[in-house]
């Protein structure tokens, strides 16, 4: 068996009655760690970190280049979308705990940065901190690649495509049978097959309670539409989307970025690159855009700073 070593502290960080998980990395060389530099705060897409081969690539990048990084695990991580505690507007009080953390910690600019799902919840969360209630200062950017424009519109057109069973009517009509007033008395969990792909092979699966799927996939599922969102952030603002993306077209990202400036965000960025929705062989590439962006807004890393 092949046990892969990852570099860092996994910190604990508790939020009422439960703890949140997180991979905390420092900066490579000690000499370039300042906490008046940027922390990325890193969410996971679907399935958490286990799937996100960009957890492998970005953080040590950014270790290389002086940016502090951790990588969190939300409710909707690894099986929190299988048993029905992975709801996904529940993740703001999450990531506000990890915000929390960083600044108890002495760090005072915090970047977002999500992929695909976690692109949804870093808009999400980016947006809901531009309330007056909240403390909007400590989130200085957001970085979100392979963004959905929607993710009901996008898990219903991909579901569409490849001929899911159920089909996304079914299961809404299922979950709207098993819904009363906010409440899921009758919650299951469901398994739609060709829902990644053209065959019934388990990869091309997903797995959901009605519940979770209403709140992410769901038709009413409004946390999740990403373009009613993205208007509110007023941070730096960079999409990376992928050409050959199988699961989410450039266009989404492309049209996301027009929402952002239409609204007055003066700095929106977005890159394309010739790759799939995992940025497979393209890791480098993905890591030269992100280090740079970071480097053009908050200045380059070096022992003369």
């Amino acid at each position: 068996m092949d046990v892969e070593y990852c570099a860092g502290t996994v910190v604990c960080i508790q939020l009422g009655e439960h703890k949140i998980d997180a991979l905390f990395r420092p900066a490579a060389d000690p000499g370039l760690q300042r906490q008046d530099r940027p922390v990325v705060l890193r969410l996971h897409g679907v399935l958490g970190n286990l799937l996100d081969e960009t957890e492998h690539f970005l953080p040590k990048a950014l270790a290389e280049r002086g940016y502090a990084s951790i990588t969190m695990n939300t409710a909707l991580a690894n099986l929190g979308l299988f048993y029905g505690f992975g709801v996904f507007d529940d993740v703001i009080p999450q990531i506000e705990a990890v915000c929390d953390y960083l600044c108890a910690a002495g760090f005072t600019k915090v970047i977002l940065a999500g992929h695909g799902l976690g692109a949804a919840m870093a808009v999400r969360y980016a947006a809901a901190r531009q309330h007056p209630a909240s403390r909007p200062d400590v989130i200085k950017g957001l970085v979100a690649i392979a963004a959905p424009y929607s993710l009901p519109e996008t898990i219903r057109r991909r579901w569409g495509r490849f001929g899911a069973e159920p089909s996304y009517e079914q299961v809404n009509q299922k979950a709207r049978q098993a819904i009363d007033g906010g409440r899921w008395p009758q919650d299951e969990t469901i398994v739609v097959r060709r829902a990644h792909g053209p065959s019934r092979l388990p990869k091309h699966a997903e797995i959901y309670t009605l519940k979770t799927w209403w709140a992410l996939a769901g038709p009413e599922a409004a946390g999740a539409r990403v373009y009613q969102h993205i208007g509110e952030v007023v941070v730096p603002l960079l999409l990376v989307s992928g050409r050959e993306d199988e699961l989410v077209a450039p266009q989404e990202s492309e049209d996301l970025s027009r929402i952002a400036r239409s609204a007055g965000n003066a700095d929106v960025t977005h890159v394309v690159l010739d790759a799939n929705h995992r940025f497979d062989g393209k890791h480098d590439e993905l890591c030269h855009t992100v280090v740079q962006w970071l480097g053009d807004r908050f200045g380059r890393q070096s022992h003369a700073q």
